[in-house]
């Protein structure tokens, strides 16, 4: 049976539409910035040597997936990458890294807009 060179181009555009789109989503959904107010933190420990912050999150099916970090006026500003699937990941964190950005007198979570939750030292 042969196609014609339309019809195969389109089984082949669909094709690659069905597999690709969902998976760009849930890459986009796997990297998505959690609003502070999703998350609990329970700990966060500062020494001149390394930063440790361990918490969780609010409801029981978000999924943490990693952090990014910025710091700005001795703030460092932690922004927590989660999703709502509740593929790979982990209910609760621990974000643990290398101080190496000297003297750190406050720590923010960030969120998606303008939203931040100060963490540490004691709110």
């Amino acid at each position: 049976m042969n196609m014609r060179p339309n019809m195969k181009f389109s089984i082949i555009v669909s094709a690659v539409i069905i597999v690709v789109v969902p998976i760009i989503i849930g890459f986009y959904m796997l990297n998505k910035v959690v609003d502070p107010d999703e998350t609990m933190v329970t700990r966060t420990e500062v020494s001149p040597e390394l930063i440790t912050i361990k918490g969780g999150f609010a409801d029981s099916i978000s999924r943490y997936h990693g952090y990014y970090l910025s710091l700005d006026n001795n703030s460092l500003f932690i922004q927590i990458k989660g999703s709502k699937l509740p593929i790979g990941g982990s209910k609760d964190f621990t974000i643990s890294f290398s101080n190496t950005y000297g003297s750190v007198d406050e720590i923010y979570l960030l969120g998606p807009g303008n939203s931040k939750k100060k963490i540490w030292p004691n709110p």
